[in-house]
C-alpha cells in the first residue's frame, strides 16, 4: 500500500467525466501503479503552466542576465561572434 503526504494545502474536488473516460483513467493508473487522483494531477501539471511563485525557484532563472557589466545584448552581435558576420 502506497501513502501519500502532501507538504502543501491540498483540496478535495468532484469533476464529472464520460464513463469511458474514467475507465480508460482507471486502467491507466493501474498500469503505472499510482493512484487515479494522482494520474490527474500529473495530467494536469502538465498542461498547466507553473504559477509565478514557482517560476522563482527554477535555478536556471537566477542565471538570466548573468554575465560581466560590459558585455553587450545589442541584436546581431551573437551571429556575429558565432558565425563571424
Amino acid at each position: 500500500m502506497t501513502v501519500t503526504m502532501y507538504n502543501e494545502r491540498v483540496k478535495t474536488i468532484t469533476i464529472t467525466i464520460p464513463e469511458d473516460l474514467d475507465e480508460r483513467a482507471a486502467a491507466e493508473a493501474r498500469r503505472r501503479g499510482i493512484s487515479k487522483s494522482e494520474l490527474i494531477r500529473q495530467g494536469l501539471g502538465a498542461v498547466l503552466t507553473p504559477s509565478l511563485h514557482e517560476s522563482d525557484d527554477d535555478p536556471w532563472r537566477s542565471l538570466a542576465g548573468f554575465g560581466a557589466d560590459d558585455l553587450s545584448v545589442r541584436p546581431g552581435e551573437v551571429d556575429d561572434v558565432i558565425y563571424g558576420q
